[in-house]
Protein backbone atom coordinates (compact mmCIF):
# COMPACT_ATOMS: atom_id res chain seq x y z
CA UNK A 1 0.00 0.00 0.00
CA UNK A 2 1.24 3.50 -0.85
CA UNK A 3 1.93 5.97 1.89
CA UNK A 4 0.15 9.31 2.09
CA UNK A 5 3.28 11.18 1.05
CA UNK A 6 3.72 9.16 -2.17
CA UNK A 7 0.01 9.46 -2.96
CA UNK A 8 0.15 13.24 -2.56
CA UNK A 9 3.24 13.45 -4.77
CA UNK A 10 1.60 11.39 -7.51
CA UNK A 11 -1.56 13.48 -7.29
CA UNK A 12 0.47 16.72 -7.57
CA UNK A 13 2.45 15.41 -10.54
CA UNK A 14 -0.76 14.33 -12.27
CA UNK A 15 -2.36 17.74 -11.66
CA UNK A 16 0.69 19.51 -13.13
CA UNK A 17 0.69 17.23 -16.17
CA UNK A 18 -3.04 17.72 -16.79
CA UNK A 19 -2.72 21.49 -16.44
CA UNK A 20 0.24 21.68 -18.80
CA UNK A 21 -1.60 19.66 -21.45
CA UNK A 22 -4.86 21.57 -21.10
CA UNK A 23 -3.53 25.15 -21.20
CA UNK A 24 -2.70 26.61 -24.61
CA UNK A 25 0.48 28.72 -24.86
CA UNK A 26 0.05 32.49 -25.07
CA UNK A 27 1.28 34.41 -28.09
CA UNK A 28 4.54 36.29 -27.66
CA UNK A 29 3.58 39.14 -29.98
CA UNK A 30 3.26 42.57 -28.36
CA UNK A 31 -0.07 43.11 -30.10
CA UNK A 32 -2.44 40.26 -30.81
CA UNK A 33 -3.27 39.94 -34.49
CA UNK A 34 -6.70 41.44 -34.94
CA UNK A 35 -9.18 41.37 -37.79
CA UNK A 36 -7.08 43.86 -39.80
CA UNK A 37 -3.58 42.40 -40.28
CA UNK A 38 -2.59 45.24 -42.67
CA UNK A 39 -2.98 48.07 -40.13
CA UNK A 40 -1.16 51.35 -40.53
CA UNK A 41 2.51 51.30 -39.63
CA UNK A 42 2.23 54.34 -37.35
CA UNK A 43 -0.27 52.61 -35.09
CA UNK A 44 1.91 49.52 -34.92
CA UNK A 45 4.98 51.56 -34.01
CA UNK A 46 3.06 53.37 -31.30
CA UNK A 47 1.85 50.07 -29.84
CA UNK A 48 5.41 48.68 -29.93
CA UNK A 49 6.73 51.72 -28.06
CA UNK A 50 4.00 51.33 -25.45
CA UNK A 51 4.89 47.65 -25.05
CA UNK A 52 8.70 47.75 -25.18
CA UNK A 53 9.32 51.23 -23.75
CA UNK A 54 11.56 53.95 -25.11
CA UNK A 55 14.62 52.70 -27.04
CA UNK A 56 18.04 53.17 -25.42
CA UNK A 57 20.49 55.16 -27.54
CA UNK A 58 23.41 55.22 -25.11
CA UNK A 59 24.50 57.81 -22.58
CA UNK A 60 22.45 61.04 -22.63
CA UNK A 61 24.53 64.15 -23.32
CA UNK A 62 25.22 66.16 -20.17
CA UNK A 63 28.10 68.15 -21.62
CA UNK A 64 31.77 67.21 -21.70
CA UNK A 65 32.96 64.68 -19.16
CA UNK A 66 34.85 66.13 -16.23
CA UNK A 67 38.54 65.43 -15.72
CA UNK A 68 39.54 65.14 -12.08
CA UNK A 69 43.26 64.70 -12.57
CA UNK A 70 45.41 61.64 -12.02
CA UNK A 71 44.20 59.02 -9.57
CA UNK A 72 45.89 59.02 -6.18
CA UNK A 73 47.92 55.89 -5.56
CA UNK A 74 48.26 55.07 -1.87
CA UNK A 75 49.57 52.00 -0.16
CA UNK A 76 46.92 49.37 0.51
CA UNK A 77 47.72 49.10 4.24
CA UNK A 78 48.96 51.84 6.54
CA UNK A 79 49.18 52.59 10.27
CA UNK A 80 47.05 55.22 12.01
CA UNK A 81 47.03 56.24 15.66
CA UNK A 82 43.61 55.38 17.13
CA UNK A 83 42.06 55.29 20.59
CA UNK A 84 41.77 51.69 21.73
CA UNK A 85 40.15 50.27 24.90
CA UNK A 86 42.64 47.90 26.51
CA UNK A 87 40.29 46.61 29.21
CA UNK A 88 41.01 49.24 31.83
CA UNK A 89 41.35 52.55 30.00
CA UNK A 90 41.57 54.23 26.63
CA UNK A 91 45.07 54.30 25.13
CA UNK A 92 46.40 55.57 21.81
CA UNK A 93 47.93 52.76 19.78
CA UNK A 94 49.02 52.42 16.16
CA UNK A 95 46.38 50.41 14.29
CA UNK A 96 46.89 48.87 10.86
CA UNK A 97 44.21 49.99 8.38
CA UNK A 98 43.82 48.15 5.07
CA UNK A 99 41.56 49.26 2.22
Amino acid sequence: MLSNRITAALFGAGALLATSLAVAPATAAPVASGALPAASSAGGLLEQVQYYGRPYYGRPYYGPRRYYGRPVYRPRCYFVDRRVWNGWRWVIRPVRVCR
